[in-house]
């Protein structure tokens, strides 16, 4: 369910921001301070009720991986909204490198089941995207390919810092200490936004909260399986996001992404049932 959970809203937020960065034209470094501000707010108020983090998480190991998170999330985040600015909707490498990766440094995520069921939703998916024997790139796919690659390395690392922190902790702490950074990097001018716009980033920041926080819930729910399951499920969004970009953004839908959806929701079946 948390799984589940994730998937829609990190379509409702995809769609948002790209709604925000190319049809509202607005600036990226006004965009991303803004929307790490009222990241955190959301997840503040959460806070009292599930934020706690375990006395570990001072130990220099968890130190370590704590800012390593930071320089990487950083990075991503800024690859992310320059490739979205330029590019159609996709994110569709997200899951399937983050379950490689979890295949390959977490052992106790290592279900044969599970991972035969996110090889073939994940090659359904890139299949998806062929063209003519040929990834569908263009100019602004390098920053995207980057952002995706460092996204999937940070969900690892956020799977080992959730050992010693609450979901809501670790999202807190992450989103603020983030806000701060492309604050004074970016020294947006607030109050240029206009309140539609100011509307849409509240949207999608509630939506992004939702969906990192259960997110992080589904990496526990599954406590042996948690990354590379919940990364499966996550496989869903990138096909719902062309079929919402279809109704909203008026992107085409091919018949082919349609048939990657049917063979990721049977793969995620397969793997609800025999992965367990």
């Amino acid at each position: 369910m948390f799984a589940l959970v994730a998937a829609l809203a990190q379509v409702g937020g995809i769609l948002i921001d790209k709604i925000i960065l190319t049809r509202r034209q607005m600036e990226i470094r006004v965009y991303v301070p803004i929307l790490f501000l009222f990241l955190v707010i959301s997840t503040g108020i959460l806070y009292p009720y599930l934020g706690k983090i375990n006395s570990e998480a001072f130990q220099p190991y968890y130190l370590f991986l704590f800012f390593l998170m930071l320089v990487v999330a950083i990075f991503w985040n800024i690859f992310y909204y320059r490739g979205v600015q330029s590019e159609k909707v996709h994110d569709y490498e997200i899951p399937l490198l983050t379950i490689l990766l979890a295949t390959i440094f977490l052992k106790g995520e290592r279900n044969v089941h599970i991972f035969i069921a996110a090889i073939i939703a994940g090659i359904a998916l890139v299949t998806a995207h062929l063209r003519k024997a040929h990834l569908e790139v263009s100019s602004g796919t390098k920053n995207l390919v980057l952002a995706v690659i460092l996204m999937s390395v940070e969900l690892i690392i956020l799977d080992i810092l959730l050992k010693v922190y609450s979901p809501v902790a670790l999202y807190f702490f992450r989103t603020g200490l983030i806000f701060i950074f492309f604050y004074f990097y970016f020294r947006p001018y607030l109050n240029k936004v206009s309140p539609a716009n100011m509307g849409l980033i509240i949207s999608t920041a509630f939506l992004g909260t939702l969906q990192m926080i259960t997110k992080f819930y589904g990496f526990q729910q599954y406590q042996q399986y948690g990354v590379v399951y919940t990364s499966l499920v996550l496989i869903l969004s990138p096909v719902i996001v062309y079929i919402g970009s279809t109704i909203f953004l008026h992107e085409k839908i091919k018949f082919k992404t349609v048939v990657s959806l049917i063979v990721i929701l049977a793969a995620i079946v397969y793997a609800t049932i025999f992965g367990k």
